[in-house]
């Protein structure tokens, strides 16, 4: 028992440090893009919603032994707003992602905020970044 408890005691260890590097890679990075995303919105720049995948998934009450339902944490990026998530209860994402291709969803009222997310959120969104900014780049289009 001592030696299970010793590799779980490791392996806690180790997810902390992985969340706060991935936090302290985030931290300035991301709040620079956002400074540079909203000076592009205040250029014209609008009317984007661009989404990534779920980055953390916790029970909606204290304990999943309590109910089956969660809360789901998404990686996205508006035009304004900037990087962050958007939540969802787990009934609502399935009907999300249920709806007819195609048919827009409106993800400002479950927007947070880069800033206002929880450190750990943070920390997962660092890794989808590039590839909103990717998709964000191939929709804007400059002619001239």
């Amino acid at each position: 028992m001592h030696d299970f408890l010793s590799t779980r005691a490791a392996d806690l260890s180790r997810l902390t440090m992985t969340i706060q590097t991935n936090l302290d890679s985030a931290e300035d990075t991301i709040q620079n893009i956002n400074r540079t995303l909203a000076e592009l919105a205040s250029l014209g720049v609008q009317d984007f919603q661009i989404t990534g995948p779920v980055v953390y998934v916790r029970p909606a009450r204290a304990s999943s032994d309590e109910d089956n339902t969660f809360t789901l944490f998404q990686a996205v990026l508006l035009m304004p707003g900037g990087i962050g998530g958007a939540v969802w209860d787990s009934v609502e994402y399935t009907e999300y992602l249920g709806r007819p291709h195609g048919e827009p969803t409106d993800l400002r009222p479950r927007f947070v905020p880069y800033a206002d997310c929880l450190p750990l959120v943070r920390a997962m969104l660092i890794a989808h970044v590039g590839e909103m900014l990717d998709r964000l780049m191939r929709d804007v289009r400059l002619l001239g």
